[in-house]
């Protein structure tokens, strides 16, 4: 007999089930597509950047900001103070998503060494980013929301990792402002693929990590990481896919693993996070959450390439939907699927190019993310 649980999930596996199949349908099309591409001459022989000798002198520090003038009065004074400790020839920049709040005018008159990339709108956290990296010239730029408070001897240790010429990521470690409260984000990201999806974590930092130089991550945090300016430009910087916000540092991450490449954590690097300082406030934690679970699923449908794993996913979707059901309810569910299936001729789309730029296996990527 089927368990009251599985009762009430039922109506929601019914109903999201159509969809499931066109999710399944889709992707047998676009795997034959793949295939196709794979063969042909102009899709093959990626050669992935690799470069030395990279002048840590000097980095940009990049601060994505909307209507966070109370957070700028904060943080941009850390963040000069770090400057200062370091030593290093690096600059600020605020790239401001058309702020209405007086931002961009705070800026200029309380700090003028700051530089400014004032845009016409909000364009969210991707392409906001992306346009400022578009108006850098450091090889590298640390990228921190305008809610992270950085420790004064942050840089360094982010800057140290890019000796490695096989480094896209060098990301901080998080604490929150609250000590007694449960760290739920350290830095230490680790990722699984189970029953065909997607789970995602911080895990504890070890008293023997605190002290090493790096340690590997499944992705470095958008808001409190330094990149490698042209491994993320070659990438094609964080996905629109992903718009509003919320995993698109996940997808670049995981982008950069397939290509060669790799994301650490550097524990000596330390920054304080106001958790959703705006978009809590903006667009409201519901919101959030469910913007989460819609990227989730374009997380796989547009990166997993190994394909057992994505016959795992689509036999388990609707399993998957119950479990969200259970979790958060079914309309939860079912909003974020269906905002998921809008965008999945997108995903698919940047699947089936991105296919033959990838050197490492999705299974591989999984056991390389989470060495000790």
């Amino acid at each position: 007999m089927l368990s009251l649980q599985k009762l009430r999930a039922l109506p929601i596996v019914l109903l999201l089930l159509p969809l499931d199949l066109i999710v399944a349908a889709a992707f047998a099309i676009a795997e034959a597509v793949g295939t196709i591409l794979q063969v042909l001459p102009w899709a093959r022989g990626f050669s992935p950047v690799q470069r030395s000798n990279k002048d840590l002198s000097g980095a940009t520090i990049q601060i994505l900001n909307w209507d966070g003038k109370h957070l700028l009065e904060e943080s941009l004074p850390h963040v000069l103070e770090a400057i200062r400790h370091d030593g290093g020839n690096h600059e600020v920049l605020v790239v401001d998503n058309g702020s209405t709040d007086g931002s961009v005018d705070f800026v200029r008159e309380k700090y003028p060494g700051v530089r400014i990339l004032a845009l016409d709108r909000n364009h969210g956290f991707g392409e906001g980013n992306n346009r400022g990296v578009q108006d850098v010239r450091t090889g590298v730029v640390v990228f921190l929301n305008n809610d992270m408070i950085v420790d004064r001897a942050f840089l360094k240790p982010l800057l140290d990792g890019f000796s490695d010429s096989s480094i896209f990521a060098v990301t901080s470690q998080v604490f929150f402002a609250d000590p007694s409260r449960r760290r739920e984000e350290t830095g230490k990201t680790r990722g699984a693929f189970e029953s065909g999806f997607l789970r995602l974590w911080h895990a504890e930092i070890g008293p023997d990590e605190e002290i090493r130089g790096q340690v590997p991550v499944f992705w470095a945090g958008g808001g409190s990481c330094a990149v490698d300016r042209e491994k993320f430009l070659a990438i094609g910087g964080f996905d629109p896919l992903f718009s509003p916000a919320y995993v698109e540092d996940t997808d670049l991450s995981y982008q950069a693993w397939k290509r060669g490449w790799k994301c650490v954590l550097a524990p000596g690097s330390r920054v304080i996070h106001k958790h959703r300082a705006t978009t809590g406030r903006k667009f409201g934690n519901q919101f959030v959450d469910n913007t989460i679970r819609k990227n989730q699923y374009l997380f796989i449908w547009k990166n997993i390439s190994d394909r057992s794993m994505i016959f795992e996913h689509l036999i388990n979707l609707p399993r998957t939907h119950a479990r969200g059901r259970s979790q958060m309810g079914g309309g939860f569910e079912a909003r974020a699927f269906l905002r998921a299936f809008i965008q999945l001729p997108a995903a698919l789309y940047r699947r089936m190019a991105c296919l033959r730029h990838y050197l490492v296996s999705d299974r591989e990527v999984l056991l390389r993310s989470q060495k000790a």
